[in-house]
């Protein structure tokens, strides 16, 4: 992963509340490791897990190295978009990535915000459906799907659109990105 990505997927986990503050002085000697500095970042990584104003100084390492302060919805898009592309590649399972997407939208506090209601509901049946696993599993992949593709049209936009402007009409099965477009 490169630099800029690996300090988003951090700073994405720490909007979200996915990082627990005792590993910050951990992430911190990894960060050092891999060739990434900032004086905040040495100090972090001189800390204990116990030791108070770890939050502070990853906070202030993350703007040394030049991260901008990121949203909350901006942070659960951006790690809906990574889970997104780990449930097509096969990396995790859909139950999992979905799962995953769940708990990150738990951590903040988006009223109205429902974009990410798919992966939600499918997680949320599972336990309760058993009998229907296969579709809510194949639902979750489908919806991945939609997220990948969005990711790769945003790339090729000078203004990023989201999830909300599009809604499926159809679903094509066994489809790659964009394959819902053949």
């Amino acid at each position: 992963m490169n630099r800029d990505l690996e300090l988003k997927w951090l700073q994405t986990q720490w909007t979200l509340g996915l990082l627990s503050i005792g590993k910050l002085p951990e992430i911190a000697t990894t960060l050092l490791c891999d060739g990434i500095e900032s004086k905040a970042l040495i100090e972090l990584a001189g800390l204990t897990r116990k030791e108070p104003g770890a939050a502070e100084l990853f906070e202030q390492a993350l703007e040394e190295l030049g991260c901008s302060p990121l949203e909350p919805i901006d942070a659960v898009r951006y790690y809906a978009k990574a889970i997104s592309a780990s449930i097509v590649a096969s990396e995790i399972t859909p139950l999992e990535g979905a799962n995953r997407i769940w708990r990150a939208v738990l951590h903040v506090d988006l009223h109205g915000f429902h974009e990410l209601d798919p992966f939600i509901y499918a997680a949320s049946e599972i336990p309760d459906r058993p009998w229907d696993r296969k579709f809510f599993e194949d639902a979750i992949v489908e919806e991945a799907r939609r997220w990948t593709s969005l990711d790769d049209l945003n790339a090729r936009l000078a203004e990023p659109v989201h999830m909300d402007r599009f809604r499926p009409n159809i679903v094509v099965e066994g489809s790659e990105p964009y394959g819902e477009d053949g």
